[in-house]
Order: structure tokens, then sequence, then C-alpha cells
């Protein structure tokens, strides 16, 4: 109430002193209205930001109630180059200034026969966010967006697939501002059917603002689709196909018809991937027993395929200029079809001589399928900037996993199988989650801004998981081994940014985020019930301060958590083979984080990062060995903490005006302290990461890019991983007026990203090696048709929170 009387009296002060009035019109070089420019009314005693607006379909724009003083006026657009207008002064003599036509022209040269156009560089660091312009990479084409991350600066891609940020794991991912809905192998297989060529920019926020949900411990990735910019239609069709050692496709349509009233966007996309994983896994049972000490040795390959249908479907509508309502439905359907070949052999330690082996094959048939529907507003209720928004969302998700398993044992001795042994499990999982939130930005001057909102989710997720064994030909219920398992959990938050921007070129945000959870773990097959309540809060501090042109400084610090995906609080039992399981964890509680990082920048280009992270119990896979049955289980746990120190340096470099060189370095190194009942351990590393991309923009409309990354070793909870590294190439031509966009694209040609790692702790000794699909060619095409200036749908936040991303399978 106290913020709201100090609104009101500003705004009745304010409107006393406020009599003028700026109108402009924005045209191309060719005299043409240029719609949806930004223009933006500046101080002319420090180019101060007063207010902005976009340009209407006819290029006009215009600013009323201006205070008197000097001002100008700066109009922009992509692909223009800016304009400016002449110092100008809102006095008692001068109430009203037109400005009939601002020209922009194109921003594109001709250089000695050399057309360098205005490009993002690949890598680029914007208000504390890592950006990947991924759009201006030729070397993407025919990638995934997986594949994409596994370049990206401070991102590393673990055995699973599991996406890791400056070694810890914790990611959120969204998509254009939305939840993915997906965590684990769903997740994985998301980002692994997105095509690049959908794909514009991926923002990597470590510290993201007290707005966000706090889930995420180690920040946010937000993944944003491509859009256009005019009323009108437009659209793009994108198709690409290649092969290492299976081949794959994918191909899409994009479209978006706009008018002054409302805008219609949707897309599709369908991939069908083969791809393989192959896997070597050695480990040592009773290693401390010489007489029973055994050496297992397991060679794996798994052949895969992979469908997806992907679609989105939007619409919003234009009550006002400044008033928006609108509906967003996202949709997913995949199917995964899956053989797995594997052998166990298995010795006396130190002995040559084969001890017995265990052959077993896992036919795996998975589908996925979730729809989410998203009602919206959007006003803004006055030209000094306030704001309300409001979204409601409904999401349901069901996951279809059937598992047959057939292993039989062999002994040199007695040739022929024996002891045969059969199961097969049926697990079906519904996810329902239905939220609301509100958002409030409400400034109190040009330099003072509240933003505020509340929020409430509703989870609930029902899995039944059924085993069935083979008995004298017939299957046979395992009552023991099935089980039922209901999950709720209910989030309620609120949160408070204040915003301002101080003399001498400081600008500070001072934010909290309260959020109070309720859970409910419910085994009903095993008649074991698990609560929890626990209210947390989540500060957010940003300062950034400007010495000159070439020198900016800024500091954050943010708190954040990351609470279990629901599938490793399931208690069900997952069989690899008859000595490999997988299992969940009821027990797990969220690990919270606390981060600091400062961000120097030099030139407006030149980036260094320095940042601290401590995450308190640290959740991360354990492996459990049963050296009487041989058994190795994998689950996750809490652990005591982790923490890490981590450095970043961007280097952009243009030895010419069509060369250009983007260098990223990073330096990461962690420290696990992993104490439990029986274990004690202290594992830490550090890892070195570079990252360079070349691009070379050559006449005609062709580019070449080469691009290389590697790491040194690193650790993961228990795991040590070896060094990596992959070496790419592509070439890009584009035709008819540039609407077609051609790309020939070569992969980890030297085929050097690989997972070689080990677990080496207590009786557990293990290591793998594992490796996919990396090294590929690819052809790709897109073709751009209708207005190439539409402006694309809003993006917007959905209600449904960082608890979505848990939900995969």
């Amino acid at each position: 109430m106290l913020i709201l009387l100090m609104y009101i009296s500003y705004r009745e002060c304010h409107a006393q002193s406020v009599n003028g009035k700026v109108t402009v019109k924005v045209l191309d070089d060719k005299g043409q209205p240029l719609p949806y420019a930004s223009v933006v009314l500046r101080q002319s005693k420090d180019s101060s930001l007063v207010k902005g607006e976009l340009s209407a379909a006819d290029g006009s724009a215009g600013f009323d109630k201006i205070s008197n003083g000097h001002y100008f006026v700066q109009a922009s657009l992509i692909g223009f180059q800016a304009a400016y207008t002449p110092a100008f002064s809102i006095d008692p003599q001068h109430t009203a200034v037109q400005f009939p036509g601002m020209t922009l022209s194109s921003a594109s040269k001709n250089l000695q026969g050399v057309t360098v156009s205005a490009q993002k560089p690949f890598i680029e660091r914007k208000e504390g966010t890592t950006v990947l312009n991924v759009e201006s990479s030729v070397a993407a084409a025919g990638s995934s967006v997986l594949d994409v991350l596994r370049g990206a600066p401070g991102v590393q891609i673990d055995k699973d697939d599991n996406i890791l940020l400056k070694g810890n794991g914790g990611v959120t991912v969204m998509l254009d501002g939305k939840l993915t809905y997906l965590s684990g192998e769903q997740l994985a297989n998301l980002l692994k059917s997105l095509p690049a060529e959908t794909v514009s920019q991926i923002e990597i926020m470590t510290s993201p603002s007290a707005k966000y949900d706090a889930a995420g411990n180690s920040g946010i990735i937000n993944i944003k689709t491509k859009k256009g910019v005019a009323t009108g239609m437009n659209g793009s069709l994108n198709g690409s196909g290649g092969f290492g050692r299976y081949g794959f496709f994918n191909t899409g349509l994009n479209l978006n018809w706009r008018t002054e009233k409302f805008n219609v966007f949707g897309n599709y996309n369908h991939g069908d991937r083969h791809f393989f994983n192959e896997r070597l896994a050695t480990r040592v049972v009773n290693a401390g027993n010489k007489e029973q000490a055994q050496y297992f040795s397991a060679p794996q390959f798994g052949k895969k395929n992979f469908i997806s249908n992907q679609y989105k479907f939007g619409f919003d509508y234009f009550l006002t200029p400044k008033h928006t309502v609108g509906v967003l439905l996202n949709g997913n359907n995949n199917f995964f079809l899956g053989t797995i070949q594997n052998t166990t052999n298995i010795y006396k330690l130190g002995n040559p001589a084969l001890d017995s082996a265990l052959y077993s094959t896992t036919l795996n048939d998975h589908n996925f399928n979730s729809n989410t529907i998203n009602v919206n507003y959007k006003g803004q209720l006055d030209s000094l900037g306030t704001e309300i928004s409001v979204d409601a969302d409904y999401a349901k998700f069901n996951y279809h996993r059937r598992v047959y398993l057939n292993d039989s044992m062999y002994y040199p001795e007695d040739p022929g199988f024996t002891n045969p042994h059969a199961i097969r499990n049926f697990t079906t999982t519904s996810i329902t989650i239905k939220s609301i939130k509100g958002d409030l930005v409400l400034p109190f001057n040009k330099t003072t801004k509240l933003e505020t909102g509340v929020k409430g989710s509703f989870v609930t997720t029902d899995n039944v998981l059924q085993y069935d064994s083979l008995y004298k030909g017939e299957y046979i219920p395992a009552v023991s081994q099935s089980n039922h398992f209901i999950y709720t959990e209910n989030v309620l938050a609120a949160y408070g940014i204040l915003k301002k921007s101080f003399k001498g070129g400081t600008d500070a945000q001072l934010g909290l985020r309260v959020e109070g959870t309720t859970s409910t773990g419910n085994s009903v097959t095993y008649k074991s019930v698990v609560k929890r309540h626990y209210v947390s809060f989540f500060p957010n501090l940003t300062a950034d301060h400007t010495f000159s042109k070439d020198h900016k400084l800024g500091i954050t610090f943010a708190r954040r958590i990351n609470r279990p995906d629901y599938e490793d609080m399931n208690p069900f039992l997952f069989f690899s083979d008859r000595y490999t399981y997988g299992r969940g964890n009821p027990y797990l509680k969220p690990e919270f984080t606390n981060i600091i990082e400062m961000t120097y920048t030099f030139r407006q280009k030149y980036i260094l990062n320095v940042s601290y992270d401590r995450t308190e119990n640290f959740i991360a896979e354990y492996l459990e060995q049963n050296d009487s049955t041989k058994v190795t289980t994998s689950y996750d746990k809490n652990y005591d903490f982790r923490q890490g120190w981590h450095a970043s340096l961007t280097l952009p470099v243009n030895p010419t005006k069509w060369w250009s060189i983007n260098n990223n370095i990073n330096l990461n190194y962690n420290y696990y302290a992993l104490r439990d009942s029986g274990m004690d351990i202290v594992n830490a590393a550090l890892q070195a990461f570079f990252e360079t991309t070349h691009t070379f923009t050559l006449p005609n409309n062709w580019k070449i890019e080469l691009n290389a990354y590697g790491g040194t070793p690193y650790q993961w909870g228990v795991w040590r991983g070896k060094a990596y590294y992959a070496i790419g190439a592509g070439v890009q031509k584009t035709l008819l007026d540039k609407r077609l966009n051609m790309k020939l694209n070569f992969t980890d040609v030297t085929n050097g990203d690989q997972f070689r790692g080990a677990a080496v702790y207590g009786n557990v000794n293990y290591h793998t090696h594992n490796q996919w699909q990396n090294r590929r060619a690819t052809l790709s095409a897109t073709y751009s048709f209708g207005n190439s200036k539409i402006k694309g749908a809003r993006e917007r936040q959905t209600a449904t929170s960082a608890e979505a991303s848990r939900s995969g399978g």
C-alpha cells in the first residue's frame, strides 16, 4: 500500500511538470515506412534513456507528456544503420516537435568485392548472460541443439547426456522463455531432435534474477527459436540429412501471420534419427580377496532410432497497441526404439582365461507425449512503463516404456548357454502440472523501478511399474519388483526486485524470492510415505559500473535451489542386466547453491568472468557394489557439499575484414566432499576448456567456418573424466536473393569427443568408455518465403516453473 501511495504521489507531481510532445516518422533509404523500428528519446547531456517506442505500420512514433529539457531521438532496426535527430528543446515556446523523415540506411557495405554484412559473433556476453548466436554459425548446420551445447563455453555433456554447467548439474532448460517440461533422458532426446537450423540464440545464465524460478542451482539455459520482424505472412521450410555410422534427417515448417490486430504463429518439426551408443565397462569385484576377486569386462553396443514430432500453435490478439491476450499450445509426440547387445566377460583377477560370460539382449520401446496450454495477458498501463502480465498453464505428460531383457550364462567347460533369464517391464508415468503467475513492473521515475510478482504451481505424478519374469515359457507377474509411486508437490512463490540507476554510470538491482514447498512421496506398494515442507529465501544482488566506454565492471550474488527430478525419487528398480541395476531414491533432499561472480568488460568485446559457488546437499550419482551378489546398483544421493572456482575469458579477434575469430577459455576447479556413512571421499580437479571459431566471409555469398573445442580431465562427483576434443568445419552458400540457405557441415572429424572415465572408491573400481555418433556429415537447406520483416510471436514466460522441467523419463 505504501508503494502504491508513493507511486500515485509521484504521478501527481510528475503530471504538473510535463507538457511537451515529440513525433517522428521512420523511413528506409527508398522513402518507404519502416514499421517496428526501435525509437528512443534520450537526454542531450548524457544520452540517458527517457522513453522508448516501436514505430507503427506507417513508420510513425511519438512521445507525449515530455518534461522541459534538451533531447534527441535515436531510431534503429536490425539490418539498418541507426539514425539520430539534431538536438532540440522542450520549453514553453517549443511544446511540439516533429521530424517527418528519419531515414535508416542499409547496414551492408561492399568492400573490395567482398560483401560484409553486420553479423553477430558466435559467442557474446550481455548483461551477465553468455549468448551463442547459433544462426551465425555455419558449422552448426545439420546439428542438434545438444550437439551445439557440447561446444558451448562452460558446458559439458556427461556420459548419460546430462548437461553440466561449470562442472555442476541442476541446469534448467527453457525454450523461448518457457520450460521444456523434460529432464534426464527425455530432455536429452528433445535436444537431440531439435535442429540447430530452427534456433537463433542460446542464452546461458549462471546467475538469473529473482524473477525466474529459483530452480536450477547452476543456472538457466534458454533456447530462442527463430522469428521474423512487419505485418503480413512469412515462413520457412527447412530440411537436413546426413550420416555418421547411420543416417538421419530432419524437416520442419514455420509460419507466422501478423496483422495490426492479431498474430497467428505455429511450427511443426519431424525428425528421424538413427544413431548408436557404444560402451566398454570394466569393474573389479572382491578386490580385497585374492581367491574370489573377479574382473568384469562388458562391451555393449546399442542401435537406436528416435522419431520425434514437435508442434507449436499460438494466437495473440492486440486489444490495443499496449494490451495483448494470447493462447499458446505446445506438444511433443516422440517414439524411441532401441536394441542393446551386451556381453559381460568374467575372469578371475590376474588370469586371462575366461571364467564365464553373460550374454544379454535388451529391447526398448518408448513413447512420450505431452501437451501444454498457456493463456496469457500483457498490458502496458501508461507511458511511464507500468506493465502487468498474467500467465496460466495446464500441462499433461504421458510416458510409456516397455523393456524386454533376455540373458543367459556361458561357461567354457560346458559349451552352450545355461541359466536363461528373461524379464519384461511396463512403465506408465502420468504427470499433471497446473500453475498461475502474475508479474508487475512499476516505474517510480526514469531511474528507479520495482518488479514484483507471485506464482503457484501444483504437480501430481503417478508412476506404475509392472515386472514380469519368464517361467516355463510364460511371463509371470513379479509382485516383489513391481511398484506404484505417487508424488505431489505444491510450490507457492513471491518475488520483488528494485532496480536503480545512479549518476556516474552505476546500475544496481536488489531482488528477493521466497518459495514455500510442500511435497509427498507415496510408495503405495511398499506402504512408505515421505513428506516434506520447507520455506526458502533466494536473494539476488547485481551491480554494474561503467568507468568509461572501454571499461565496465559487474558483480552478482545469487542463491539457487535444485529439487530432485521426479524419476530420481521413484524407488523403482531398473535392470540393465542381472549384474547392473538402477533405482530411485525417495529420500533425496533438494540442494542449495550460493553463487558470486564478477565480470569485467574491455572495449565492449573482451570479457573476463570469475565466480565462486558452493552447493549444500549436493546431489550426484552413487555406485553401490555388493561383492557377494556381484551386483552394482546406481542411484542418486545427497552428499555434504560441492564448491567451485571458475574463470572464463572471451577473446574476439578480427585479422581482416573478411576473417573473424572468436576464442573462449574456461578454467574450472571443482571440489567435492562426498561424506556419508561408511564413506569419506574428497575429490577435486582443475579443468581447462578452450573453444575457437574462425569465420571467413567470401565473395558471392560464400562463407566458410572452422571450429574446435576441447577440455582437459575433470571431476564430477565420484566420476573422473579424461580429456576430450572435437574439430569441425562447414561451408555456406546463399541463393535466390538470400532466401535459400545451403550448408554442408562436418562435425567431430577426428572422433575425439568421447567419454572416458572412472569411479574408484571403497570397494568400487568401475571404468567406462562411451562413444556416440558425433562424427557426421550433414547437408541442410532452409528456404524463407513471404514478408521477411514480419515481427514474430512475442516471447513470454509461462507460469509453469522449473518443477515441470523435472518430469522427464
